[in-house]
């Protein structure tokens, strides 16, 4: 009932015209003034109102990422030259979108790697969503260019696991300490492919109100943050038992 009066002095603010075909000038005015003595005694009307209108949202940004990730599918899970680990033929595919200096996606890092390591039918798509300054697209690229060194899963890992803050220097010194030819790997950084990988990342992510890191997909769900492994490995259930 108290809503149902929030409502109807909303209806009045918002749609004056379809309101004055139906009410006079004083019983508008009587409206007005009970839905503003009501909110007074009971302020915590207008906190349900926002609960309601925040399901309803919440609602539609689930609709429209599951949109989203239907017609993005086929580019999430193409290999180009985007990193695969993992089952390349697993069943169930994680994508992560992660950032070399963000604090949450190392830590998310054991994490994710045990889910994937345990399960042997994991397909594990790395999607480089270099977001947290020039450093971290430098040190994306040069992930990227590593692969044509057949040295990702182990510059990725020393990104992942590297104390203190990333700069370019280290960047570099930790492809010479992996034994890679970092002159080449320079040359690499700017070629085509992994330009186009870092900006077809860059869009996808936008296309799914991606706007942190790390942020994981399974299946249908979006999975925003350091998330449990229990969390993983039930998403990973979900998906499962929906291809069956």
């Amino acid at each position: 009932m108290r809503f149902l009066i929030f409502a109807l002095g909303l209806l009045l603010v918002t749609t004056p015209l379809a309101a004055k075909d139906q009410l006079s000038a004083d019983q508008q005015e009587e409206v007005r003034q009970l839905v503003r003595d009501t909110l007074l005694k009971n302020p915590e009307i207008l906190m349900e109102a926002m609960q309601i209108l925040q399901s309803k949202q919440e609602a539609a940004r689930e609709e429209m990422q599951k949109a989203a990730l239907s017609q993005l599918s086929d580019l999430l899970v193409t290999p180009g030259i985007t990193p695969i680990d993992g089952n390349p033929d697993g069943d169930v595919t994680i994508v992560e979108f992660f950032d070399y200096q963000c604090g949450y996606c190392k830590r998310a890092y054991p994490t994710i790697m045990d889910v994937v390591n345990s399960d042997k039918n994991i397909r594990f798509v790395m999607k480089e969503f270099a977001i947290l300054g020039p450093v971290s697209e430098i040190a994306a690229r040069a992930a990227l260019a590593s692969q044509k060194q057949g040295k990702y899963k182990e510059f990725h890992k020393e990104l992942m696991t590297v104390r203190g803050r990333l700069s370019e220097e280290k960047v570099y010194k930790t492809a010479e300490d992996l034994g890679m030819d970092v002159d080449q790997l320079k040359k690499d950084m700017q070629a085509d492919d992994v330009s186009q990988e870092i900006t077809s990342t860059r869009q996808i992510a936008q296309s799914l109100n991606i706007t942190g890191t790390p942020a994981f997909i399974v299946g249908e769900q979006i999975l925003p943050g350091a998330v449990p492994a229990d969390t993983l490995k039930e998403a990973v259930k979900k998906a499962r038992a929906k291809k069956k």
